[in-house]
């Protein structure tokens, strides 16, 4: 009877022992095939994923981006940089613009373009960090994200259509505030200003995470997991684009850099 019952036992432990064995494999194959998880090339070969670069390689990939400028700088740079100090790397895009001693007359922009178009046709989930980097004078800086139909290698404000989202830095030069604009057939329209030009002081921003949801009709941005901006009717005409991401400055201020990061491009699969 004794050892009838000690077997007993001795089965539902070891029963309970493997169903945890069977739980943690399972944890660990979901971790794993998770797209926050996945290395750079997993996720571009997953089919999920649009255009994905978290800049883990450690340089600006020329499959995946090609470089933008306009305007005279003292100082310019576009390099992926590794802003943790410890052994930790944590590499990001850094745009960096100095503009001491150029002209007056000019606003000086610099950037990137996405290689590949987006098709938003259906809804996709454009996502990025953009870190406005602890500016200690952000006026008459700006740092933004443009979806725009035609390529460039200057400025893309100039091209007939886009949809552009930015922070634009208003005194006392470490505020800023958001704009949301459209352009069609070269007619620019404001959607979303903060306020502005009634609201005049803007807000202190740091590292913000951007989701901008889009398809031929509606537009979302959602920013720090807030939703600040939705319409059912954008009013875009086109529904293929480059992602277009940019600074610009005015003329006689030092460095500053802004720095992006974690750009995705996904469907957007949960209406």
């Amino acid at each position: 009877m004794w050892e009838g019952c000690l077997i007993s036992k001795l089965g539902i432990i070891l029963l309970f022992v493997l169903s945890v064995i069977l739980l943690l494999l399972l944890y660990s194959v979901g971790v794993q095939d998770h797209p926050n998880n996945a290395s750079p090339d997993r996720l571009e070969n997953s089919g999920l994923y649009e255009l994905y670069d978290d800049f883990s390689t450690g340089y600006l990939n020329p499959d995946l981006w090609q470089t933008t400028r306009k305007g005279d700088f003292n100082e310019s740079y576009i390099d992926v940089f590794d802003i943790d100090p410890s052994n930790k790397i944590d590499n990001r895009l850094r745009l960096g613009i100095n503009t001491i001693g150029t002209a007056d007359a000019t606003v000086k922009l610099l950037g990137v373009r996405s290689m590949k178009t987006v098709n938003f046709t259906d809804k996709k989930e454009i996502s990025l960090d953009l870190d406005w980097n602890n500016q200690s004078n952000g006026c008459y800086l700006a740092a933004s994200v443009i979806i725009c139909p035609t390529i460039t290698e200057g400025n893309p404000e100039e091209e007939r259509d886009w949809l552009k989202f930015e922070y634009i830095g208003v005194p006392p030069g470490y505020h800023a505030r958001c704009n949301i604009m459209t352009k069609t057939n070269g007619h620019v329209k404001y959607l979303y200003t903060e306020g502005w030009p009634e609201q005049r002081t803007g807000r202190e921003i740091g590292n913000q995470k951007i989701r901008m949801q889009l398809d031929k009709n509606q537009l979302t941005i959602i920013e720090n997991e807030a939703e600040i901006f939705s319409t059912p009717s954008h009013g875009l005409e086109f529904t293929s684009a480059y992602l277009y991401l940019q600074v610009s400055s005015h003329s006689n201020y030092p460095t500053r850099e802004i720095l992006f990061d974690n750009i995705s491009v996904v469907p957007f699969l949960f209406d």
